[in-house]
């Protein structure tokens, strides 16, 4: 059955639990379907659940080492790190957040489905600059070589193959390359690096807090981006001088990305409109009403 893990941290979601939730009433969250649209209450611990999603070596060395204790490492580290923050203003973003958000932005089911899509649009003939150039110490990574799936799109057979030549004769022929779990380890590995030492650097991180009576939002892609107002990019569009990257901390608490340093009037329902955007399956937050708004702005903005 693989690993019980959760695919958006409990810790996480934690600090989006209602105001309800007492010593006498158990943590919950007012989760919001965008496939139902049906709204309804779960507790942190028992939503967001996926088994097997991280049970794989990723781009870990020992053979040992799996994606799931890497991100419980992280966790552990960005929770403390995000209680620092979100206690106190004018603390700087500790590299424990930075890293935690490079990660969620890599690691979520809806993340993993559009890396297939973009496997199955790219052409190796495309002149388009959709990759980012590799960072500094890229070229030391060791190549594991392991076979890779591709299947005939006309007829549906499949075929594994190792030799780089070949794969690419395939996929020139029309063969789709398709990602199994070992694959997407990789490249949610890889990603997460880019974000971390590539992506966000770049922009300048602003800090908002909800007023009194108003929270944010958070989402099955919790830290997700818009660039020149389109979402579901490729992350090399990060370097489009409109990109904006939403992550919300808690429910209080937001950070957003961009480039430029002008001042963000933003009150949390334009935020929240944002994560429920980008969105792939559920919205969540404290309140029922936040979360019925939320839905109704997502729908406006998608017709």
């Amino acid at each position: 059955m693989g690993t019980r893990a959760h695919t958006v941290p409990k810790f996480y979601l934690d600090g989006f639990t209602a105001s309800e939730s007492t010593e006498h009433v158990s943590p919950f969250l007012w989760i919001g379907s965008l496939t139902t649209g049906v709204i309804f209450q779960r507790s942190p611990k028992n939503f967001s659940i996926v088994r097997g999603l991280y049970d794989g070596q990723g781009g870990l060395s020992g053979p040992n080492e799996s994606i799931e204790a890497h991100l419980a490492n992280i966790e552990s580290s960005a929770s403390i790190a995000i209680r620092r923050f979100t206690a106190t203003k004018g603390v700087p973003i500790a590299p424990e957040i930075s890293r935690f958000l490079a990660w969620q932005a890599a690691r979520t089911p809806g993340w993993i489905k559009l890396v297939q899509q973009w496997v199955d649009e790219f052409s190796s003939d495309s002149h388009h600059e959709i990759v980012e150039p590799p960072p500094s110490g890229f070229e030391n990574i060791d190549n594991r070589m392991r076979p890779l799936c591709l299947e005939d799109s006309k007829t549906g057979a499949r075929q594994e193959v190792i030799d780089e030549e070949e794969f690419n004769a395939l996929r020139k022929k029309g063969w789709k390359w398709v990602l199994r779990r070992d694959d997407h380890l990789e490249a949610l590995h890889i990603q997460a690096w880019y974000f971390q030492v590539r992506h966000f650097p770049r922009l300048s991180w602003v800090r908002l807090d909800a007023p009194d009576g108003e929270f944010f939002i958070t989402s099955d892609r919790s830290v997700a981006w818009l660039a020149d107002g389109y979402a579901d990019t490729l992350p090399a569009a990060l370097r489009n001088p409109t990109a904006q990257v939403v992550a919300p901390l808690t429910k209080k608490v937001a950070l957003v990305g961009r480039h430029g340093t002008d001042r963000l009037d933003v009150t949390p329902r334009e935020i929240n409109r944002r994560i429920a955007f980008l969105a792939s399956e559920w919205i969540a937050g404290p309140t029922s009403d936040i979360i019925q708004q939320a839905m109704a702005d997502r729908q406006q903005l998608h017709q």
